[in-house]
């Protein structure tokens, strides 16, 4: 075990944080799979408007590998498909009749999982559902399953700001974490890493078996998978790595062990716009009016994710598939008189603008309000601050900007991903939706092959 002190970054002290209690929500009554959640992916529908669906039954398979499911998280009728530009299958939403009636998978001996063939773990992962669940460095794509990779993450800790305490929705699923650790074993010759938090006292994580367990700790984003991989087994040049999240860890145990698709997820609602914050109990694909159930959300920003690196989904939208946690934070846009003569007192300032950088306060209340418009890049250091691996982020930009490719790969572009540059965007003078630039040129490498 290693333990590593993060230096660069940034933790955001806003208002908003859910209390650490787990509250079981009535059952959804509607829920919505997006395919544009996975990267990468080619969609194609395997169910129509007013089809009846069971929890397992495919809604729609990936065109570039026909292997690659995505399945229904509740039985009950398909209520509507939504489509975007250009056709673009933007969500399936599942009218929910409470009932669960699953579909039936292979189910193994908790003993007999680290036993298996990584072909029949992989088999066992597509046919169940739940290949979708394992990533891929670079590019944050599903995995390869004809790749081999050098190692597998396991990320169990988080220092988005708000986020989860993995500790306390993991407690008491030791068997079901160990099975899906177990099976992620068998799907490389190398290790396993577990990279946690370091005051992690859950005996899921601290009691873990067949893994390397690393902590991480110091400020956002210590928690990211590229701060875990650059410090633990760095990514050469044709090296792919896999990542997964604990609670699905959880989930690829009990897919082997009963043999049903497993939906159960726990999602944090945090936020000041929102009334009530805890942990909730619910499945895949939750909507936002059902976990915000009496909160007024006029006005409001909801998001599924963080305020960092999540994604704008409305008050009548649906938790993306890899979120753990949605934020309801106030829309701003209010303009104030001579506002640039206020002293300031109850804002919040990077670059000590404001009085509260000499009266700090232990919390700040944040808008969605970018609070100026874009502008041109200026060269400075600033971006390095924020990120705690060795890229000079800036001619990283300019590369992508240029598409000089190699370039941009000689910097390290393939070692990120976007959120990782989520504190850059939000510390840009400049309003440069940074994360957005590093994506752009991960898309293009990953195109072009």
């Amino acid at each position: 075990m290693a333990e590593f002190q993060i230096k660069k970054g940034k933790d955001l002290k806003i208002k908003g944080q859910a209390a650490k209690e787990v509250v079981e929500l009535p059952f959804p009554s509607t829920i919505a799979l997006q395919p544009q959640d996975f990267r990468g992916i080619k969609p194609r529908l395997a169910v129509k408007v007013g089809d009846s669906v069971k929890v397992g039954s495919k809604l729609f398979i990936d065109k570039t590998n026909e292997d690659i499911a995505f399945l229904s998280p509740a039985s009950g009728t398909v209520e509507a498909i939504t489509r975007g530009a250009k056709r673009a299958l933007m969500e399936i939403v599942i009218k929910t009749d409470g009932n669960q009636d699953a579909e039936a998978f292979a189910t193994f001996r908790a003993e007999e999982i680290a036993r298996l063939a990584k072909s029949d773990v992989i088999k066992a992962l597509l046919s169940g559902g739940l290949w979708p669940a394992v990533r891929q460095r670079p590019f944050s794509c599903i995995a390869d399953t004809s790749a081999e990779p050098k190692s597998i993450f396991v990320r169990a800790v988080n220092t988005d700001p708000l986020a989860m305490d993995v500790d306390v929705v993991l407690e008491g699923l030791e068997k079901e974490f160990q099975a899906g650790l177990d099976a992620l074993k068998t799907l490389t010759q190398g290790e396993v890493f577990l990279c946690t938090a370091p005051d992690a006292k859950s005996k899921v994580l601290t009691e873990a078996q067949n893994v390397i367990t690393h902590r991480f700790s110091g400020p956002h984003p210590a928690g990211n998978v590229s701060t875990h991989i650059y410090n633990i087994d760095k990514i050469e040049k044709g090296d792919t790595v896999w990542y997964v999240e604990a609670q699905d860890v959880v989930r690829i145990g009990q897919l082997l062990l009963t043999g049903t698709h497993p939906v159960e997820k726990y999602v944090a609602v945090t936020g000041e716009g929102v009334e009530k914050r805890y942990y909730a109990k619910t499945i895949i694909g939750a909507s936002i009016k059902d976990l915000t159930a009496g909160s007024d959300l006029m006005g409001q920003r909801c998001i599924s994710g963080s305020v960092l690196s999540g994604k704008s989904v409305g008050a009548d939208g649906y938790v993306c598939f890899y979120d753990s946690q949605v934020t309801i934070i106030p829309e701003g846009g209010d303009r104030r008189l001579l506002g640039w003569l206020v002293p300031g007192f109850d804002l919040y300032t990077l670059s000590n603008t404001y009085a509260s950088a000499f009266v700090p306060r232990a919390e700040y209340s944040l808008d969605a309000d970018t609070n100026g418009g874009e502008r041109a890049i200026v060269c400075n250091h600033l971006y390095d601050k924020y990120v705690p691996l060795d890229i000079p982020v800036y001619f990283l930009l300019k590369a992508v900007i240029a598409n000089d490719i190699e370039s941009a790969e000689a910097m390290g572009i393939l070692e990120v991903d976007e959120e990782d540059f989520a504190l850059c965007t939000f510390a840009c003078p400049s309003k440069t939706e940074v994360g957005a630039i590093i994506r752009q040129g991960l898309d293009v490498i990953q195109k072009e092959g």
